[in-house]
């Protein structure tokens, strides 16, 4: 139904179930909870009105539903967006709604223990109920190849993921790089922004390179959503979310842009998008533990154009050599340990410490084991855990490595990573000495770092959710 600021307003839900009905429906997120529009109703299969449902402070009592009905809802999502105004939840994107589903795709409380991935479809021909033309409804779930409707995994739930709604321009036309399709659509307005054939050319070279480690790129399918923020850089940040399917979120400048042919590499944000779409390359872990899936994502950004043959090694290392001279000076500054900064990454902003700490240790690794362990390492992890697992501590993952790999290199990087980790975690940051301690790793003259850092052209991930 259509909104008033933006334009729509209301999404109708109709959550039929396969067997008994749950107690309740309810959103993943309780903040979510006040955006029904008028009572929820009991509907039959011909979508009559059956009745009208009870409403607690859970969420849809549906104890009552008569057997075979389902529920009939409207999340008013333009008030939810307005009011909860967070990335990770509900955002008004000029006239269009970042959502996630955890506002406006209730689920049934408790979810079915039978029901796993795969096991609900949401029927769906992909439009709105409303008097608005050319809306569309923009999910990360694969489609069922049966119903045509959406598969929406369990994973939906437990991890983060967007979905979208609105005019959503597409900027780009459907991508289709190693085996993966990638649909991007753009929110909002991007003024003098990222043209679509450029982010488009980016997009298919960052696929490519992640695409090197295992020969294909590591997901089936991305929904990518752009976001216009202000902004001279072309890409300020972004995001990737594992619920429901893969779904990547990228901040693009409004501009004007500063690209010419005096940018230092990649200095225009492009990395940003190898950054992001190279997470699918390792499992998920536990908050706390960004060392792993952040550093050695970060120490990735550099080395992947160098694996796919783009990039010279050493102006990777240099790349990263000013990062890690970033990352010591906001350890200084923190006053925290390695350990602690990650923990507490989300509280205190310590992104750049916990992000370039952990590509430290990948650095220290790959004087170890060389960047073939590296991967190797990482090739290992990838396939340990299903891209959209539950999260787990990194030294379980590494542990499992270490013990069931096949890879006798992984196995060896996995041990010497957990024992680089014992060593440098209560320190504030790994030290990285020089050339002639740290075999293959050439640090670039001191006075020079210290310039690229002051000039903020390092690659300094710092993300836009966590």
């Amino acid at each position: 139904m259509p909104g008033g600021d933006v334009d729509v307003g209301g999404i109708d839900i109709v959550l039929c179930f396969d067997g008994p009905a749950p107690p309740r429906v309810i959103p993943e997120h309780p903040g979510a909870a006040p955006y029904l529009m008028d009572m929820p109703v009991a509907v039959d299969a011909a979508g009559r009105v059956l009745g009208v449902l009870a409403v607690d402070e859970r969420g849809i009592d549906t104890t009552r539903l008569p057997k075979g009905a389902c529920v009939g809802f409207v999340v008013d999502v333009e008030s939810a967006a307005k009011a909860l105004d967070s990335q990770a939840l509900a955002e008004v994107v000029g006239r269009d709604l970042l959502l996630s589903p955890d506002v406006w795709l209730w689920r049934p409380d408790p979810w079915p223990a039978h029901v796993d991935h795969g096991a609900l479809v949401v029927e769906t021909d992909n439009s709105i109920d409303n008097d608005v033309d050319d809306l569309q409804l923009a999910v990360p779930f694969p489609i069922d190849s049966t119903t045509g409707g959406w598969v929406v995994p369990a994973t939906t739930f437990a991890l983060q993921s967007w979905s979208a709604v609105g005019r959503l321009r597409a900027r780009t036309t459907v991508v289709t790089r190693q085996r993966t399709i990638v649909t991007v659509s753009a929110l909002g307005d991007v003024g003098e922004g990222i043209d679509s054939a450029t982010l488009k050319a980016w997009l298919e070279v960052a696929i490519d390179d992640v695409a090197v480690v295992h020969s294909a790129f590591p997901v089936d399918r991305v929904r990518v959503f752009v976001i216009p923020r202000p902004g001279t850089r072309a890409v300020l940040g972004g995001f990737l979310g594992r619920g429901g399917g893969a779904s990547a979120l990228f901040h693009v400048g409004t501009g004007p842009l500063r690209i010419d042919a005096d940018t230092a590499v990649d200095d225009d944000g492009r990395w940003v998008l190898t950054h992001e779409l190279a997470h699918a390359l390792l499992p998920p872990v536990r908050l706390g533990d960004a060392w792993l899936n952040e550093g050695f994502t970060t120490w990735q950004q550099e080395h992947l154009p160098v694996l796919a043959g783009r990039r010279a090694v050493d102006v990777a290392n240099a790349e990263v050599a000013i990062g890690l001279r970033t990352g010591r000076r906001r350890a200084d500054a923190d006053q925290l340990t390695l350990e602690r900064a990650c923990t507490e990454m989300a509280e205190r902003h310590s992104y750049q410490h916990c992000y370039w700490g952990g590509a430290a240790l990948a650095v220290l690794l790959a004087a170890d084991v060389g960047d073939d362990g590296v991967f190797a390492l990482i090739r290992a992890l990838g396939k340990s855990r299903p891209f959209d697992a539950s999260p787990q501590p990194a030294l379980t993952l590494l542990q499992a490595v270490t013990t069931s790999s096949s890879d006798p290199l992984a196995r060896r990087a996995a041990t010497a990573l957990v024992a680089l980790w014992q060593q440098h975690k209560n320190a504030p940051f790994p030290v990285i000495a020089d050339a002639a301690e740290v075999d293959g790793f050439v640090w670039p003259n001191d006075s020079a770092v210290d310039d690229m850092v002051d000039n903020e052209a390092s690659h300094t991930p710092v993300p836009i959710v966590q």
